[in-house]
């Protein structure tokens, strides 16, 4: 009998281990990543309310490319480490703006280069833009779409179908951080060409505050939401490409041209993919 509860014993041993070792580390490279490049895509349906006189909606569409090098500039001995996005090069079109506007606006947004720590969980914390030779709402938008798509990562251990949530703080203009609700999933843990790779699915949402500051007030009664997928590269701490999109309602409200546009559906698709 005794023999019998000496297998099953060892026998529920072994199945706890066996779990343990089906856990899985997830942490960003800070100490010794080399330049990755980003090639960030992002394009923006708003859909405005009917038209009395037509009787038909109107829509803006937006398309924005982004190609930028992401470089390790000091690693600390706590782990996190100092980072330079450089931005490379910008192709920016609008079906409600000109082209001497699309390329005013790619010429400035090429100048942008921005700076952040980052600790191996991915917090990024004290992001500040530099040699911007224009500053105001839109300057901001490159840091808030790279910290859209910012995985959060656990801190510990986790298995296959484990959950996880963070909040992340995003920079806003001039009205202080906008706090995004982020939870994460570990769906799947596989090997391409020798990598070891995870999928994360990814759910955010987060309320858009107008800024006071400026003539345009955009802010969002209820919540702006998300979804998505992080394909993050075990092997070198880094990601590998991010899918998401934002689906929400925003009134706006021009100061100057005293106008109201009380409910804007927008839909925003963001991807991100990178390359060492």
């Amino acid at each position: 009998m005794n023999f019998f509860k000496f297998l099953a014993g060892s026998a529920a041993l072994m199945f706890l281990c066996s779990c343990g070792g089906d856990e899985y580390t997830l942490a960003f490279n800070t100490q010794n990543v080399p330049p990755q490049t980003y090639f960030l895509e992002s394009s923006l349906n708003a859909i405005l309310p009917t038209d009395s006189t037509t009787g038909t909606p109107e829509a803006m569409n937006t398309h924005l490319v982004v190609k930028a090098t992401n470089s390790l500039l000091t690693a600390y001995d706590d782990g996190s480490a100092k980072f330079q996005m450089k931005i490379d090069s910008v192709d920016y079109k609008s079906d409600k703006r000109s082209v001497d506007e699309f390329r005013s606006m790619e010429r400035y947004m090429s100048t942008e280069h921005f700076q952040f720590k980052m600790a191996k969980d991915g917090i990024v914390r004290d992001a500040v833009i530099e040699d911007s030779v224009m500053l105001g709402t839109e300057a901001l938008d490159l840091i808030r779409l790279f910290l859209k798509v910012q995985p959060l990562l656990p801190g510990k251990p986790v298995a296959v179908g484990e959950s996880w949530e963070r909040p992340m703080d995003i920079p806003g203009n001039n009205k202080g951080n906008t706090v995004v609700y982020k939870s994460f999933t570990l769906q799947e843990q596989f090997v391409h060409d020798g990598v070891q790779m995870a999928k994360i699915g990814m759910n955010l949402k987060y309320k858009e505050v107008a800024d006071s500051t400026s003539d345009m007030h955009m802010s969002s009664k209820g919540f702006i939401v998300g979804s998505g997928t992080i394909l993050f590269d075990m092997t070198h701490g880094a990601i590998s490409s991010v899918n998401l999109e934002l689906t929400g309602d925003l009134a706006v409200t021009d100061l100057v041209a005293e106008s109201v546009i009380p409910e804007m559906h927008v839909i925003q698709k963001i991807k991100l993919r990178s390359e060492f």
